[in-house]
């Protein structure tokens, strides 16, 4: 899973050093979920195709017009 990490670290990750903030790296999904959920890394898009897909589904559906108010 591609991640961009969010916070400096020390030491190892995955093997490798820990990389700086703003990089993206490939990771195990294991590793990447838990970096995720401590909030020291979020998920890139690996196509521009995913990332309209996931704005289209998350924007709510607009309702219609409704009915016509009552006349006094």
């Amino acid at each position: 899973m591609k991640v961009r990490i969010l916070e400096d670290g020390s030491g190892l990750l995955d093997g490798a050093p820990y990389p700086s903030i703003g990089e993206e790296v490939e990771l195990p999904s294991g590793l990447a979920v838990s970096l995720i959920n401590d909030k020291r890394a979020e998920v890139v898009a690996e196509k521009a195709a995913e990332t309209r897909e996931t704005a289209a589904a998350a924007a709510p559906e607009k309702r219609g017009p409704g009915r016509p108010r009552k006349s006094a």
